[in-house]
C-alpha cells in the first residue's frame, strides 16, 4: 500500500525504570489507507494505546520513554519533524477518541468552551458565535438532540453515551484525515456502545477520514474494521483482510479472541477455555523456540 495515509515501520517502545528498561512494543510495522478503517486488536496491556500515543507524538516527550522506528503520515517522516509541526497535527489533521468520555472532558467548563476551544485549533480567527453555530451543527451530526442545551451542560451533566457523542463531534470538528479511536464504546452500555458505533462509521465514512480503531472486542471489529491487525505482548501476530481473518484465522491467539466474543447461544466457558490452553500451548512453544 504505497499510497497510506499511516506509515508505521519497526515502532518500538521501552521504558526506563529502576531495574534498567521494560520492552513494551517489539517491532510494530502497519499501514491505514486513506479512507481506510483498521482496527488494532488485542487485550489490555498487549501494546495498543501506546501505538496510538506514539503516533500522536505524546509519548516521545516524556524522559521515561525510548521510541524507535519510524511514523510517517501523509508521506513525511514525523520522527524528522520540529516538536511544534508535531503538536499542530494534534486535533487538526489527526484526532484522537479515548476510551473514558466522561474522564476526556474537563468538568470544570460547559461544553461549548471546550468545543471552541477545539475547532480554534484549525480556524484560528473563528469568531465566537460562528464557532457556536459550527459546534451546533457538529452536534446535530452525531443525532444529539437540543445541542444548545448540551452546549451549555458540564460533562457530568450528560450520560455517558452523550459525552461520547461529543467526543466524536468534537474529533472530526476540525475534518481530520486520520482518527484514531481508542476503545470508544468501552465504558458504555451495550446498547448505546452499538449505537454509537454505528454512528461514527456513518460520519467517516461520509467524509473520507481513515480510521485507526482499537479495541479488545473482535465481535465489534467484524463490523467496522476493513482490515485487522492482532496484537499479542507488543507483537504484531497476525493481519489481513476483515472477512479472511474471522473466516480463515491461522493464530492460534486470534483464534481464542474469537472464541472470547460472547454468544448468545451455543459456545461458552468451556469453548473459550479450550481455545486458551491451545493458545498457550502454541505460545509456551513458539517463545520456547519448539515447532511443533
Amino acid at each position: 500500500m504505497s499510497d497510506a495515509l499511516l506509515d508505521i515501520r519497526d515502532l518500538r517502545l521501552a521504558f526506563k525504570g529502576y531495574s534498567g528498561l521494560t520492552e513494551v512494543l517489539h517491532g510494530i510495522s502497519l499501514k491505514v489507507g486513506a479512507g481506510e478503517k483498521v482496527a488494532l486488536v488485542g487485550e489490555s496491556g498487549s501494546g495498543k494505546s501506546v501505538t496510538a500515543r506514539i503516533i500522536l507524538g505524546l509519548l516521545q516527550e516524556l524522559r521515561s520513554a525510548k521510541v524507535s522506528g519510524s511514523v510517517f503520515f501523509d508521506g513525511q517522516d514525523l520522527e524528522k519533524q520540529p516538536l511544534k509541526v508535531r503538536q499542530g497535527l494534534r486535533g487538526t489533521s489527526m484526532s484522537m477518541i479515548f476510551q473514558d468520555p466522561t474522564s476526556s472532558l474537563n468538568p470544570v467548563y460547559p461544553i461549548d468552551v471546550q468545543f471552541i476551544e477545539v475547532l480554534r485549533r484549525g480556524s484560528t480567527g473563528i469568531a465566537e458565535a460562528d464557532a457556536r453555530l459550527r459546534a451546533v451543527s457538529l452536534l446535530t451530526d452525531v443525532s444529539i438532540p437540543e445541542p444548545e442545551r448540551v452546549l451549555a451542560s458540564y460533562p457530568f451533566q450528560l450520560s455517558g453515551g452523550m459525552n461520547q457523542r461529543v467526543m466524536i463531534a468534537m474529533a472530526l470538528a476540525n475534518e481530520p484525515s486520520l482518527l484514531i479511536a481508542d476503545e470508544p464504546g468501552t465504558a458504555l452500555d451495550v446498547t448505546v456502545q452499538a449505537q454509537t458505533l454505528h454512528l461514527m462509521r456513518d460520519l467517516v465514512e461520509r467524509r473520507g477520514t481513515s480510521v485507526l480503531f482499537i479495541s479488545h472486542n473482535l465481535g465489534v471489529v467484524r463490523e467496522f474494521a476493513d482490515r485487522v491487525y492482532v496484537i499479542y505482548k507488543g507483537r504484531l501476530v497476525e493481519h489481513g483482510e476483515t472477512y479472511e481473518l474471522f473466516h480463515n484465522p491461522r493464530h492460534p491467539y486470534t483464534k481464542a479472541l474469537m472464541a472470547a466474543v460472547p454468544r448468545i447461544t451455543g459456545g461458552g466457558i468451556p469453548e473459550i477455555d479450550e481455545a486458551m490452553d491451545g493458545f498457550h500451548d502454541a505460545m509456551i512453544d513458539h517463545e520456547a523456540g519448539v515447532s511443533r
